[in-house]
């Protein structure tokens, strides 16, 4: 199934007043999540997924440039982004998999946070694994 991620925009009296395709071409874009900086990741929810970053502001220097991030790595079936801002100059994070056995992925990026943080290489993703027969877990 198509996918993408579209904005409505209104006027002060809640008036829609434009409309925009903002990411086409992707297939099954589930919730993603909002990053620190006030854009949108989408995640497609597919085998091979990916998630990329978008953003509804016209005055956005990447506005019409949607980027697939490093958050997927080589791809999964992503459902959501969550992100851990408390250090806004060091944001980590999370986007889980819809799947039975699913992973949870932390995203740390490298350099200053903004559009790019999610693009540099050089950033660090593991995973979530619980150590058997206990009640712990660890990242790795």
């Amino acid at each position: 199934r198509r996918g993408g991620v579209y904005a409505i925009y209104f006027d002060d009296n809640s008036n829609v007043i434009g409309y925009r395709v903002l990411l086409s071409g992707t297939t099954r874009n589930c919730s993603g999540g909002k990053s620190p900086w006030n854009t949108w990741i989408s995640c497609e929810e597919t085998g091979r997924g990916q998630c990329f970053q978008v953003t509804a502001d016209p005055r956005h220097p990447n506005f019409g440039r949607p980027q697939e991030t490093k958050l997927g790595g080589n791809g999964g079936n992503f459902e959501a982004v969550a992100v851990d801002g408390r250090d806004p100059a060091f944001p980590v994070f999370f986007v889980s998999e819809d799947a039975g056995y699913g992973a949870l992925r932390r995203y740390t990026g490298r350099g200053p946070p903004g559009w790019d943080y999610l693009h540099r290489d050089g950033g660090d993703t593991q995973f979530l694994e619980f150590i058997p027969g206990s009640n712990r877990f660890r990242w790795t």
